[in-house]
C-alpha cells in the first residue's frame, strides 16, 4: 500500500519518469488546478478530488500533485489502497500514520497516544481502542502536523480505503476548519458519497478524460519508444477512447503480434480491457502468475511473505512479473503497477486455487484479523473451528477500535457455523447485529435482526432478539420492544434469569427521566433481584447501582452499603470503570447529595480509570459531572474548564444531546454571561422538545428563570421556574437535586404568591429532613425565613436565616451562603438594623465577588447603598479592600492577588486605586508600612 513506491509508473496517465520526477502529457490544466488547490498564500488550502475511469491517469496526476506538495514545503501523508486491503482494518491509517508516527506521538495526549499505538500495533498487540478515540487522536495528529507545516493529506484510489481508516479520515475531515491542511484524493468513477462531502463548498473536482490523439502519440512514443502510422494511431485511439492504460494495453499486445495491421484489418487483440488484461496475464509463466496472484491476495505484500507462500519459485517469477510490467518492487513491498492488473489477476482464478492459496496464506500473516479472513476465503462450507477463529477475530477487531470489520468478521463467523447449531447460529447472528449497531450501521442490523425475529421461537428466543432489536432504537421508541421482549420471557417455559434481568435494566434507563419513578423502580428492582441469581459480575453491578440511583431520584437517599458494594464489584472487572457504571452512578448521587470532597475522590479516580483504559468519553462524562460538582462548590474556573473538556470530546463523538449543556449553562448563568446562558439554554429547550427529552426542558428553564431572577426581575422568573419545577416532580424526588427550589420560592415571594410559597415549603421540608440533606435544608430555611418577612414577622425571619446559616455550615455552597447573607441584610435593612445590614451584606458581597458573581454582587451593592443613617468614612476600608490591601502588603502581584480571591487583574488595581486614595498613600511600600503600623 505505501506510496509512492519506487518502480514502474504504468498508470497510463501519460507519464514518464526521470530524474526530475515524472512528466506529464496532456494534462497541463489539471496540474494548474493542483497548484492553485496547494497555494496558500492568501487563503487555508482547499481540497481536490480526481475522479475518472480506470487507466485514466488518476494515479499519474496524484503522483504530480505530490510532487507539487512537497515542493511548497507541505508535509504530505500518502496512502495507495488497494482492493486487497479494503477488508482490513486501519489499514490505510496506518499507512497514513507510520510516515508520521516518530514525530508525534511523544507530543500527543496519553490516550489519544495509546489509540494510534492500537492501530500501528505498536508493543502490545491487544491494545484497546475506541473507534472514536482513533478518529480524535487522527484529527490531533494532523493538527498538530498543521502546527508546523501544512499538510496535505493525499489518498489515491481512495474507493479502496478500509472502513476503519475511512471512518477516521472523514471524521477528521469534517472537523478541521481554517487549518493548513489541503486533501488530495483520487477515486475510480464517480467519487464515493463522503468524498462528495469533504469541504463541499471548498473543492474541487477534476472529470479526468481520454487524451487527444496526438496526446496519445507521445504517451506511446515515450513509454514504448515506439511510432505508429497515424490510420493505425487512429484505432488504437478509437478502440481505448483515449484511455492511457488501455492504449498501452492494446499497442504492447499489437507489438507481440509483429506490431502491424493491414489495411482494413481489424486490430488482432482483444478491443475488451478486462480481456486484454487476462490474455497479457496468461503470458506469464506459471511462477510469476503465482507471484501474481499471492501479492492479489494479501493485504501487506511483502517479498518475505511472498517467498514464504510460493518455496523456491519465488524469486523466479518475481524477477518475470516485474520485467513484463505486472508487479514493481518498493523497499520490501509489492504491488501491482496498476490496480486494474490485481483486479485481473484475482478474477482470473479458479475457485479451488483460490481457495488453496488463501489457506497456505493464512499460515502466514501475522495478524489474527487478517489470518481469519484468509481462512473464511479457504472455506466453501460450514466449519466450525473456522467460525470460532472468525468470532475471535472480530471480538479483537472490536478491542482495536475497528467495530466495521468486527461486524463484517462475524459475519463470516456466522456464514460457516453449521447450520443445525441452531443456539450457536442465533448466538452468532445476535453478535453479528450487535457488532454492526456499535459500528453505526443500525440498517444492517436491524436487517439481520428482522430477520432472527421471523424465525424465532416463541419465549426465550424470541425474547432475545427483541432486546437486540430494542438497542438498535433510542428512548423512548425503544420502551415498546423492551416491553414485548419482557412479555416473551414471562410466557417462556423455562426462566433465564439473566435475559430478564438484561431486559429490566435496560427498560428501567430508557425511562429513564420520562416515565414516572414508580415503573422505573419497579424493573430496576426485579432485575436487581434475577442478577443476583446469575454468576455475572458486571451484570449484578449494574443491576445494583441501577436500582440504587432510581431510589435515590425517588427522594429515598443514599444506599452507601450496596453502592459500596457495586463499586467494589466493578472494581474486579478488567474493564473497570463501566460505561455508566456503579463507579459513574456513586459519583454522581454524591453530587447530588452535595457531599462535595467524596464525589471529587470517586470522580477523579474515574478520570484516572477510563484514561487508563483508553475511554475518552466515559472520561468526559467523569469531567462532565466533575465540573458540575466543582460548580457547586464554588470553584467556577475550574469548573468552566473541565465541563468545557467533557462537552468538546462529546460533540467529538457526536454525542452532544441537550441534557449535557446544562452544566455549561449553568455555569455562564452564576458568571453573569447573560446572552451565553440564555443562547445555549434557547437552544438546547427547543432541541429536548423535538426529541422528548424533558430533563433538558426542566433544567434549561431553570436557567432561564435563575437568569431573570439575577436580573432582579422575578415576575419574567416565574414562569420559567414553575414550568421546571413541575417537569421535575415527575422523576426527580431527591431534594439535593431541586436546583430550581429556592430560586422559584424567591421569585415566588417576590411577586406576593406566599401561599404558593409556603405549599412548596411545606411538601419538601418533611423529604429534606428524611434524608438530612443540609444543602436542601439550607435553602428551605432562607425561603422560609424570605416568607415570614413578606408577612411582617421579621424575628421568626431572622430565626430562620440563622438556621440555613447553620446548614450551609455542613454542606459548603459559598453561592448559596451568601445568597442567605443577601436575604438576611435586606431583611435587617428593611428592618432598620443598618449596622447588621451594613456588615452581612458586605459579607455577602466578599462573596459574591469571590465567586464571580457580577450580577448578584451588583444586587447586594444595590442594596448596601439603600441603608440609611452614617455609612462608611471616606477613609474607613471595606471587607473586600482589606483582603486586598493586605495580601498586596505581602508583596503579592496583582495578578496573584487577583488569583487569590478569584478577581480581575482589573478589579483589584481598581480597588488599590481607591484604597490609596483613602489611606492618603501613593504607592506599594507605603501600604506595606501602613498595614504594619495598625497591626
Amino acid at each position: 500500500m505505501h506510496a509512492p513506491l519506487d518502480g514502474r509508473l504504468n498508470d497510463g496517465g501519460g507519464s514518464d519518469r526521470d530524474s526530475a520526477g515524472p512528466v506529464i502529457v496532456g494534462r497541463e490544466a489539471e496540474v494548474a488546478a493542483i497548484v492553485a488547490t496547494l497555494d496558500i498564500a492568501d487563503r487555508p488550502p482547499r481540497a481536490i478530488v480526481l475522479q475518472g475511469e480506470a487507466g485514466i491517469g488518476k494515479t499519474t496526476l496524484w503522483l504530480a500533485g505530490i510532487s507539487v506538495a512537497v515542493a511548497r514545503g507541505y508535509r504530505v501523508l500518502s496512502c495507495r489502497p488497494s482492493a486487497a486491503e479494503a477488508r482490513f482494518s486501519y489499514v490505510g491509517l496506518a499507512d497514513l500514520l507510520g510516515q508520521v508516527a516518530g514525530d508525534v506521538l511523544s507530543a500527543l495526549p496519553p490516550i489519544q497516544r495509546r489509540a494510534i499505538d492500537a492501530v500501528l500495533l505498536v508493543g502490545e498487540s491487544d491494545l484497546r481502542a475506541e473507534e472514536r478515540a482513533v478518529a480524535l487522536a487522527f484529527l490531533g495528529v494532523l493538527r498538530q502536523l498543521a502546527t508546523d507545516a501544512p499538510v496535505c493529506l493525499a489518498i489515491d484510489d481512495v474507493q479502496w480505503l478500509d472502513g476503519a481508516s475511512l471512518a477516521a479520515v472523514s471524521y477528521a475531515l469534517d472537523r478541521l476548519d481554517r487549518e493548513p491542511i489541503a486533501v488530495l484524493f483520487a477515486a475510480r468513477g464517480i467519487a464515493p458519497e463522503w468524498v462528495r462531502r469533504v469541504r463541499p463548498d471548498d473543492r474541487r473536482t477534476i472529470e479526468m478524460t481520454g487524451l487527444s490523439i496526438g496526446e496519445l502519440r507521445q504517451v506511446l512514443r515515450r513509454r514504448l519508444d515506439a511510432t505508429y502510422p497515424r490510420p493505425l494511431l487512429l484505432r488504437l485511439w478509437e478502440t481505448s477512447g483515449g484511455n492511457p492504460f488501455f492504449a498501452l494495453e492494446l499497442a504492447t499486445a499489437l507489438a507481440r503480434r509483429g506490431g502491424t495491421v493491414a489495411p482494413g484489418e481489424d486490430l488482432p487483440i482483444p478491443s475488451d480491457l478486462n480481456e486484454l488484461l487476462q490474455t497479457r496475464l496468461r503470458g506469464l509463466g506459471p511462477a510469476a502468475r503465482g507471484v501474481a496472484r499471492a501479492v492479489a491476495a494479501l493485504a501487506d505484500p511483502t517479498i518475505d511473505l511472498v517467498d514464504a507462500a510460493l518455496g523456491r519459485s519465488g524469486d523466479a517469477g518475481l524477477a518475470e512479473a516485474v520485467a513484463a510490467g505486472v508487479l514493481e518492487i518498493g523497499g520490501d513491498r509489492l504491488r501491482f503497477t496498476h490496480p486494474l492488473l490485481g483486479r485481473a489477476v484475482a478474477a482470473g482464478q479458479a475457485p479451488s486455487r483460490r481457495r488453496s492459496l488463501h489457506a497456505r496464506l493464512a499460515t502466514l500473516v501475522p495478524s489474527a484479523e487478517e489470518k481469519a479472513r484468509h481462512l473464511a476465503l479457504a472455506t466453501d462450507g460450514p466449519d466450525e473451528g473456522v467460525a470460532a477463529v472468525l468470532e475471535a477475530a472480530a471480538e479483537a477487531a472490536q478491542v482495536r477500535g475497528a467495530p466495521s470489520a468486527a461486524g463484517e468478521l462475524a459475519e463470516q463467523a456466522l456464514r460457516l457455523t453449521v447450520a443445525n447449531s441452531g443456539a450457536e447460529v442465533r448466538r452468532r447472528l445476535l453478535l453479528a447485529a450487535d457488532m454492526h449497531r456499535r459500528a453505526g450501521d443500525i440498517f444492517r442490523a436491524t436487517e439481520l435482526l428482522t430477520t432472527a425475529l421471523a424465525g424465532a421461537a416463541a419465549g426465550n428466543d424470541r425474547a432475545a432478539v427483541l432486546l437486540h432489536l430494542a438497542d438498535t432504537k433510542a428512548a423512548p421508541a425503544s420502551i415498546p420492544l423492551y416491553e414485548q421482549a419482557l412479555a416473551e420471557t414471562v410466557g417462556s417455559a423455562a426462566t433465564d434469569d439473566r435475559l430478564q434481568a438484561t431486559i429490566h435494566l435496560r427498560l428501567a434507563k430508557a425511562m429513564n427521566w420520562g416515565a414516572g419513578w414508580q415503573q422505573r423502580m419497579y424493573h430496576d428492582e426485579l432485575s436487581s433481584r434475577a442478577a443476583s441469581r446469575v454468576d455475572d459480575a458486571a451484570l449484578y453491578a449494574h443491576a445494583l447501582a441501577g436500582r440504587c440511583v432510581t431510589r435515590f431520584y425517588a427522594g429515598y437517599g443514599l444506599d452507601v452499603a450496596a453502592m459500596d458494594e457495586a463499586v467494589a464489584l466493578e472494581r474486579t472487572l478488567p474493564s473497570w470503570p463501566l460505561p455508566d457504571g456503579p463507579t459513574y452512578q456513586y459519583g454522581l448521587q454524591l453530587f447530588w447529595s452535595a457531599d462535595t470532597q467524596r464525589g471529587r475522590d470517586i470522580l477523579d479516580d474515574m478520570v484516572r480509570g477510563a484514561e487508563a483504559r483508553n475511554d475518552p468519553l466515559t472520561a468526559a462524562w467523569a469531567r462532565w459531572f466533575l465540573g458540575f460538582l466543582e460548580w457547586r462548590a464554588g470553584r467556577w474556573e475550574r469548573a468552566d474548564r473541565l465541563v468545557a473538556d467533557a462537552l468538546d470530546v462529546m460533540a467529538q463523538f457526536e454525542e452532544l444531546a441537550p441534557p449535557a449543556e446544562f452544566p455549561a449553562s449553568v455555569i455562564a448563568a452564576h458568571r453573569g454571561q447573560v446572552d451565553a446562558a440564555r443562547d445555549r439554554s434557547v437552544a438546547a429547550i427547543g432541541r429536548g422538545e423535538a426529541a422528548g427529552i424533558r430533563i433538558a426542558e426542566s433544567g434549561h428553564s431553570w436557567v432561564l428563570g435563575f437568569l431573570e431572577l439575577s436580573l432582579g426581575q422575578p415576575g419574567l422568573a416565574v414562569p420559567h421556574l414553575q414550568r421546571s419545577y413541575e417537569i421535575r416532580n415527575d422523576f426527580m424526588l431527591e431534594p439535593a437535586q431541586r436546583l430550581e427550589l429556592g430560586d422559584l420560592l424567591e421569585a415566588l415571594i417576590a411577586v406576593g404568591k406566599l401561599d404558593a410559597a409556603e405549599g412548596i415549603i411545606d411538601v419538601w421540608r418533611p423529604r429534606a429532613a428524611a434524608v438530612d440533606r443540609a444543602w436542601m435544608l439550607a435553602i428551605l430555611h432562607r425561603g422560609h425565613g424570605l416568607l415570614q418577612a413578606a408577612r411582617g414577622d421579621v424575628d421568626s425571619a431572622f430565626t430562620d436565616f440563622e438556621g440555613a446559616l447553620a446548614e450551609h455550615a455542613r454542606s459548603p455552597d459559598p453561592f448559596h451562603r451568601a445568597r442567605t447573607l443577601l436575604a438576611l441584610g435586606r431583611t435587617h435593612r428593611r428592618a432598620g438594623h443598618a449596622t447588621a445590614a451594613r456588615s452581612t451584606l458586605d459579607d455577602a458581597l466578599v462573596g459574591f465577588v469571590r465567586l464571580g458573581s457580577p450580577l448578584w454582587a451588583d444586587q447586594t451593592r444595590a442594596e448596601l447603598a439603600r441603608i440609611g443613617g452614617r455609612g462608611p468614612s471616606s477613609t474607613e476600608l471595606t471587607e473586600a479592600e482589606r483582603r486586598i490591601a493586605a495580601l498586596v502588603a505581602e508583596g503579592h502581584s496583582n495578578r496573584e492577588v487577583a488569583a487569590a480571591l478569584f478577581l480581575t487583574v482589573h478589579t483589584v488595581e481598581t480597588a488599590l486605586t481607591r484604597i490609596y486614595r483613602k489611606l492618603g498613600i501613593r504607592s506599594r511600600a507605603r501600604l506595606a508600612a501602613s498595614t504594619r503600623a495598625n497591626t
